[in-house]
């Protein structure tokens, strides 16, 4: 089993539940020490997104970043979702019983974005979570989200699409 470079520091986050801007960082650089984020690293940092409500501004940017570049970039085939790994997204985040944060709206909306071919069931889940005004409010959390993101458009790999511009 693959062992987590992030998974004591996640379980204190929860305890305390509060994620500061510090503690982003102190996750971004353990997990800048040994490369891609893995399948397990991936679940811990949904467990955050899940159980903690008051999150960092940098959590938005770090979440998403790192989420998408694990499952559109790390993985083969690149430039692609499975509809396994939709579910499994959706069943660890709780869109279905618990709803969509500002965070996993952006993530959807980017992983929508960024797939070659996404499969059907991501558009169902994004018009799912909005009607015109909610999907007005994912372009700006997207919008925010690039714009204090330098590390993403063409050089970090993901770019934006021409509706959320």
């Amino acid at each position: 089993m693959t062992k987590s470079r992030i998974r004591s520091t996640i379980s204190l986050l929860i305890e305390r539940q509060k994620v500061e801007d510090a503690d982003v960082e102190r996750l971004r650089d353990l997990l800048a020490a040994g490369g891609g984020l893995s399948a397990i690293e991936a679940g811990d940092l949904v467990r955050l997104e899940r159980h903690v409500r008051e999150m960092s501004p940098l959590w938005l940017s770090f979440f998403v970043e790192q989420m998408a570049s694990y499952f559109i970039w790390e993985r083969r085939p690149t430039g692609q979702i499975s509809e396994r790994d939709l579910e499994w997204l959706a069943f660890r985040l709780g869109l279905d019983s618990t709803g969509a944060t500002p965070s996993t709206r952006a993530l959807l909306t980017i992983l929508s974005e960024e797939c070659v071919d996404p499969p059907p069931n991501l558009k169902k889940r994004l018009d799912g979570l909005s009607g015109a005004r909610a999907r007005r409010q994912r372009q700006r959390e997207v919008a925010a989200m690039l714009s204090i993101m330098p590390s993403l458009g063409s050089q970090g790999g993901l770019a934006v699409h021409p509706s959320l511009g």
